[in-house]
């Protein structure tokens, strides 16, 4: 997972509802290598060694050897322990895939959409992270749109990820590695952020 000489790894992060995903597809359209840790894991559920791990900790989750990801999902967003069973299972499996797509990507800024990254304390494995920001009620209105949840669920969701308010107290944001980008505006305004902070990246390199 080290980097290769001339390529800086940066993450693309924020809370669910966040607009991360919009971030990541603009950046895509830029021409630059975006990996998805949410991909990835599409294809790591499918794998007979995950499948066999989350059978052992999660039984009720996996009829006839395929996993119920509503039933999954239900169990660990309503129990913090169970929750950090399964990333201590999916987590490894997902970031060694992906930093395997990202050492083999050409390019000298190469981006991956990472979810869960302050949850796996996976930050310090990138040169930058950017964090998408976004009220709270924009937050709830979106993915209740998207996928239809209640606001309980989204609630549950959200409590259960990290709190992006603290931001600032993490060593990597005191230590300049981490870009703040504000999404209350719109799409076009994200973008025009996001476009404002890659020509900074390049400067670097």
């Amino acid at each position: 997972m080290k980097n290769q000489l001339n390529k800086a790894k940066i993450a693309i992060t924020g809370g669910i509802g966040s607009g991360k995903s919009q971030a990541a597809k603009f950046i895509k359209a830029l021409g630059f290598s975006v990996f998805s840790c949410d991909e990835i894991y599409k294809n790591v559920i499918l794998s007979r060694e995950y499948i066999e791990q989350v059978e052992k900790a999660f039984p009720e989750s996996v009829v006839n050897k395929q996993i119920d990801r509503k039933i999954l999902a239900d169990i660990v967003f309503n129990d913090a322990q169970r929750r950090q069973t399964l990333n201590n299972i999916a987590h490894p499996l997902i970031m060694e895939r992906l930093f395997r797509d990202m050492d083999d990507a050409p390019m000298e800024l190469v981006f991956a959409e990472v979810p869960l990254l302050f949850e796996g304390n996976y930050q310090e494995l990138f040169d930058f992270v950017i964090v998408i920001e976004r009220d709270i009620a924009k937050r709830i209105e979106s993915v209740k749109t998207r996928d239809g949840l209640s606001d309980e669920q989204i609630l549950n969701r959200i409590q259960s990820q990290f709190d992006y308010s603290k931001i600032k107290e993490t060593e990597y944001f005191k230590n300049g590695k981490i870009i703040e980008i504000d999404n209350n505006g719109g799409v076009e305004d994200l973008n025009e952020k996001v476009s404002l902070e890659i020509n900074r990246l390049k400067s670097l390199m």
